[in-house]
């Protein structure tokens, strides 16, 4: 029994010598994540300042989301994602298809995380027979659990920002705000 200790024995570090910091995560590791859940519509502005309704019920929104980690606590990538609502009265549905480049930066609390986000891209938007193409800015927080190595599961926040211009006519012109609550699963590979 004393002689298999031995071995255990033999790798301690001694107190005075310092600590090594490991890090989970380094260049070139990346992330492909799932999201679903609920998207609310909170209010339009124009670009005069004034505010009013969105009209549009609870709506649903789900996406898919790559990134790739450029050190250890930094990662970028790309999301595509979509967005169903539906207006009322007279119930005409919705539909958006995000596409954004994001960037993330990671505050690690092992087996927590905090990503703090920021989205800019395109929303591919389809009222009945109008469509359009709005700039879409979406900052977010999440908080994910370490399930394993592997796999990481928890809650995003985030704040739509969608720019809708009408050249032609600014009068038109609004900014559509939103917010999701999604929750995702995370995988991480090298």
């Amino acid at each position: 029994m004393l002689l298999c200790a031995f071995p255990a024995a033999g790798q301690e570090t001694p107190a005075d010598e310092g600590e090594s910091v490991v890090y989970a995560y380094a260049l070139g590791d990346q992330v492909l994540s799932i999201s679903l859940g609920p998207l609310v519509p909170l209010f339009n502005m124009a670009f005069d300042g004034a505010f009013s309704g969105t009209n549009l019920t609870l709506g649903g929104t789900g996406s898919i989301a790559w990134a790739a980690y450029l050190t250890d606590a930094i990662r970028v990538g790309a999301e595509i994602g979509g967005v169903f609502a539906f207006s009322r009265p007279n119930w005409n549905t919705l539909l958006m298809l995000p596409i954004m480049a994001r960037a993330e930066y990671v505050l690690s609390f092992y087996p927590f995380e905090v990503p703090i986000s920021l989205g800019v891209g395109m929303n591919i938007v389809k009222y009945e027979d109008q469509k359009n193409i709005d700039l879409l800015i979406r900052p977010g927080v999440s908080g994910f659990w370490a399930y394993d190595s592997k796999w990481s599961f928890g809650v995003n926040l985030a704040w739509w920002v969608d720019l809708q211009f009408y050249p032609d006519n600014w009068d038109d012109a609004r900014i559509g705000n939103f917010l999701s609550v999604t929750v995702s699963a995370l995988y991480h590979y090298q």
